[in-house]
């Protein structure tokens, strides 16, 4: 069965992000959209995937909880938590918090990092700013991301900002077991020559959307078999 998916979408606790980011809007406009699945990723931070959950579990949507780690030489990651533990999700938060540096959000050249329920209620503001790199490498993040069984996905590959590719030319061997690949719908670099010739990668082509009508529309899908195997065994 096709499942039609967006798995890179910004609530409004990333900076960058519009107000109305909240979980029943950006809920509510996948549904109408005809998506089957959806991923919040925020810029480093898990703050907000709790009241998603419950959201989309009233709303009957899949979801998958996950993050947009900037790793120390400004690449951008996308992992996945494989199963809905709030515990883990906050255990991985603390790292987080451990890592990112002590930078006070300017709102007004970055805009805000709210917080928010289950009603879409602003119930706090994340004074670090989250669109900065973290004290862990890539190679950290991987390892990080192992222990914790997570889904590491590198983002918008064939982008020269903040995609593996561009930031470093190549993608790295030690990056082992990878099956997914972000692809951005916008193509910068001509990526293809940079894998590895003897891997089979699954493209995401999710919308990195920071407003309600940047959301995919129903026409990427992943098998069921596929994602069931690999986001929730």
């Amino acid at each position: 069965m096709k499942l039609y998916y967006d798995l890179h979408i910004h609530s409004l606790l990333s900076p960058c992000a519009d107000n109305d980011m909240t979980p029943h809007n950006i809920i509510n406009m996948a549904k109408i959209k005809g998506l089957d699945v959806i991923s919040v990723t925020d810029h480093n931070s898990t703050l907000n995937l709790e009241s998603f959950l419950e959201v989309a579990n009233l709303l009957d949507i899949l979801f998958i909880p996950g993050v947009e780690i900037e790793t120390e030489e400004e690449i951008h990651v996308l992992l996945y938590f494989k199963h809905k533990d709030v515990s883990i999700i906050r255990e991985f938060q603390s790292i987080i918090d451990k890592h990112l540096p002590f930078v006070k959000l300017r709102e007004d050249i970055y805009g805000n990092q709210y917080t928010v329920d289950t009603q879409d209620n602003i119930i706090g503001s994340y004074e670090k700013l989250l669109l900065q790199p973290l004290t862990l490498n890539l190679k950290q993040i991987y390892e990080v991301s192992k222990f914790y069984n997570m889904i590491f996905v590198p983002a918008h590959i064939n982008r020269q900002s903040f995609g593996v590719i561009g930031r470093l030319g190549f993608l790295p061997e030690e990056l082992t077991d990878l099956t997914f690949l972000e692809v951005s719908k916008t193509t910068e670099i001509e990526f293809a020559k940079f894998l590895p010739q003897n891997r089979d990668y699954i493209f995401l082509h999710s919308s990195d959307a920071h407003h309600l009508w940047e959301i995919n529309e129903r026409e990427f899908f992943i098998e069921s078999d596929i994602l069931y195997t690999i986001f929730f065994d």
